[in-house]
This record gives C-alpha cells, structure tokens and sequence, in this order.
C-alpha cells in the first residue's frame, strides 16, 4: 500500500455486520464509498466486517492482559498507522486516543469526528480537558451543531478547528408504495422513546383504523412487552434487521418516529427516514432539532397524550403528510446529501493532508 493513507479507526467494539452495524460505522463507509480520496482510505477497527466495498483493516491479537483495553487498542491503531504509511487519521468518536496518539506518531494528523455529547465521554467531559484534546488534535469534526456546541462549551477555538460535518444519506425517490405503517428504527432502550410511541400509539389506534406500529429493533430487557399484549396485531416488533431492511421499512412506511427523551446527538435514522419520504414525527431533541426545522412534527414524548394527538393528526390528514414528506426529501437534498456531505469532508482531509 502506498503512502499517504487516510486510516478511518472504528470504536473497539463497533459492529459492521450486515445485520449490525452501528452509526459510527455506516457513516464511515458512506464517506469513504463517496470520497475523492476513497483509493487512499483505510478503515480500521477490532469487528468483522461484511461490506465488500470498503477496504478494511481488521485488528487481530491486540489483547493484551497485562495492558488496559483502551491501551492495547491505541497501540494496535499506532502500529496499522506506520505500517500502513498514514498520512492523516480520522479517530471516530473517540477522544482519550488523541494524546496518546499524538505522542506515538508526531507526523500523523489527527483528527477527532465526535458523534456523541463529548461532556459525556472519556478525555472530554470537562473544558479543561477538551482544551487540551484541541491542542493535541489537528482538527475536531462534530456531527452537528448541538455537539459543537457541547464541545466548544468553555472552549476557545482561535484556530477554528472545531467543525460540523453533517453525515448524509442518498437522496432517491421511493419506489415502494407508501402502508399505513408507524415505523420506528434503532435501539429498543428507554432513552429512545420507543415505550412512550407505543403509549401514545395505543391511545390513538382506535382512531386509526388500518395503521400499525413497526418497531426494528432488538429489545433485550423486554421495554416492549406490555405493549405487544395489548395492541395485538397492531404492533410488530421485527428485533434486530439489517441496514437494507431499515431502509426498505423507511420505504414502506407513511409516518416513522423518532421520539428520543434524552438530548440526540444527531440521528441518523432521522434523516434516512426523510430520505425515505416518511412524515416524521419527533421529539426534535439535540441535533434532532437540526434535522427536524421546518420538516417534521415536533411533540414531548412524555406527554402521552399530545404525542397520541399527534399520530391521529397525521394519521387523518393524507395532505399534511404530502406537504411533510416534500418539506423532508428539500431538507435532506439541501442539507445532507451524502455526495455534498463528503465534499465537505474531503475538503477537510486535503486540508490537513496538503492533497
């Protein structure tokens, strides 16, 4: 492999299966499969992965059990970095790597694309540490505005290397006929909001005669099981689905939810679901807020009653979903194309890389 690799390194413990892959990963090859630089880049990481049109590195025997796992990995990604003539790295969600890192390979670039709150994560909860990730760091990529902020919170930036770069979905007319579904995708877990859908849900089926609810999703702890008894055949709960079969829910559904109770990121499903043509109904919660202007209904999830107000509203009102789903393919078209999103990006990498 020839020098001036770009190596994109993936969470220890981030899926990229078919089946499962998480956010982080599927942002990562989206930008790579669209990205000028794509000959150059190298995605790295511990998992398998089953997407044959990414080049990836998979991490074999970085374990040690005299060293921390957090350690052993920032090692086993310094090591693939030589070896593999690295020019820059872009460390996913990550911050304790950057210093460490930053000792290691003093000629490499960095840089830090945050997709959670970093008041939340290891080497960046508070502003003196973020301050010191930013001198480290050649340049910190937030995936929205609301983690900027979060990140810049008693943080200056003179050199202006804290950044937004939205990640983005392919914009396509739905080919699939549009169901009287309610769909939701993602983690079965309290933070997502799905117990208060299906409350709402369960308020408002009587007066929505021939709608479902469609839950994609695994659900471990069982958050779901009360509603199952009681909506019947109304709800379906499908557990964990691939990437496509998301997608291909997204295509068939009229209306899909995004009710999250604590403050998103960004949400990615967010935008596949406008993509998609869905109506989307959402709390418009942290980066939501972002996705959702002008685009979305907005509703508290934890008012059972307005949310099931909501669902009954869209769900009597074809022309208001008309009018929400053109309003959601102009919002995404003008804000996250994945084609411009990657420009984007890349003009980011060539400034860092002098390409």
């Amino acid at each position: 492999m020839s020098a001036g690799r770009i190596g994109v390194v993936l969470p220890s413990r981030e899926s990229f299966t078919l089946t499962k892959s998480g956010a982080v990963a599927l942002c990562a090859r989206d930008f790579a499969n669209h990205s000028r630089f794509r000959d150059r880049i190298v995605i790295m990481g511990a998992a398998t992965c089953e997407y044959p049109d990414v080049r990836y590195l998979k991490f074999e025997g970085w374990r040690r059990w005299w060293r921390r796992a957090r350690t052993a990995y920032m090692i086993a990604v310094a090591d693939a970095a030589r070896a593999q003539g690295c020019a820059a790295l872009e460390i996913q969600n990550r911050p304790y790597m950057i210093g460490p890192l930053r000792r290691r390979l003093p000629g490499v670039k960095l840089a830090l694309y945050l997709l959670n709150d970093p008041q939340e994560m290891a080497a960046s909860r508070t502003a003196v540490k973020r301050r010191r990730l930013l001198e480290a760091a050649d340049a910190v990529w937030c995936i929205s505005e609301w983690v900027r902020a979060r990140f810049l919170e008693g943080v200056d930036d003179p050199k202006r290397r804290v950044t937004v770069i939205y990640p983005g979905v392919q914009v396509e007319a739905p080919a699939a006929a549009k169901e009287r579904i309610v769909a939701f995708v993602g983690r079965v877990i309290p933070d997502k909001g799905v117990a208060e859908l299906a409350q709402a849900f369960a308020l408002a089926a009587p007066h929505m005669p021939g709608w479902r609810l469609i839950v994609a999703g695994a659900d471990p702890s069982g958050l779901l099981s009360p509603w199952r008894e009681r909506l019947g055949e109304r709800l379906e709960c499908r557990g964990q689905v691939s990437h496509a079969q998301a997608l291909a829910l997204f295509a068939r559904a009229e209306i899909a939810a995004v009710p999250s109770v604590w403050r998103e990121p960004f949400g990615r499903t967010a935008i596949e679901a406008l993509a998609s043509g869905c109506a989307l109904i959402t709390s418009g919660r942290g980066g939501l807020a972002e996705i959702a202007e002008g685009a979305a209904e907005i509703v508290a999830p934890e008012d059972a009653q307005a949310f099931a107000e909501a669902l009954k509203r869209l769900a009597a009102d074809p022309s208001r979903r008309e009018a929400l789903r053109k309003a959601g393919l102009a919002r995404v078209g003008a804000r996250f194309d994945i084609g411009e999103a990657t420009e984007r990006l890349d003009g980011e990498r060539a400034r860092l890389i002098g390409a």
